[in-house]
């Protein structure tokens, strides 16, 4: 999937699962290694690493599609940064809303741990954010393009 602005992208996509032979174990069977590409003013990088199930993972298009609709609530800030609206249970991803404003939308991919930038610890900073405004058309085409690439892992 891809989220593109004027100046910043995001390109999330499911690569494989962790573990390629099912245990038998729901929870460790249906773990996604994801890959990411992103590309801003201020950083450029690229992730590879085992951080939603598919169950989560399903849930990503539904929360696009949601902002599309305007049924989100802008994320508001706290002490520790901007508070996702989706969350998962490895905190590598999370998304919430910036704002909307004439037809746009402004969605925020939060990144943290081994998918923050090289040289951007956790200890300097919790979360590192990309904010991208988009129309409504864009996140229709971004749901859209993550469930096709969801539907190579199913459930095991």
């Amino acid at each position: 999937m891809q989220l593109n602005g004027y100046e910043s992208s995001v390109t999330l996509e499911p690569d494989r699962y962790e573990f390629a032979n099912p245990a038998g174990d729901e929870w460790d069977d249906n773990w996604l290694v994801i890959k990411g590409d992103m590309s801003t003013p201020d950083a450029a990088w690229q992730f590879t690493v085992p951080c939603l199930t598919t169950f989560e993972a399903k849930r990503i298009s539904a929360w696009l599609r949601s902002v599309a609709n305007g049924e989100i609530p802008v994320s508001v800030s706290g002490d520790a940064g901007v508070v996702p609206s989706l969350e998962f249970t490895e905190p590598n991803l999370a998304f919430s809303v910036g704002s909307y404003q004439g037809g746009l939308m402004s969605v925020r991919v939060h990144f943290a741990r081994e998918s923050m930038p090289v040289g951007q610890s956790s200890d300097e900073r919790e979360q590192f954010l990309v904010e991208i405004a988009v129309t409504a058309a864009d996140l229709d085409s971004s749901a859209n393009q993550w469930d096709k690439a969801l539907s190579a892992f199913p459930d095991r």
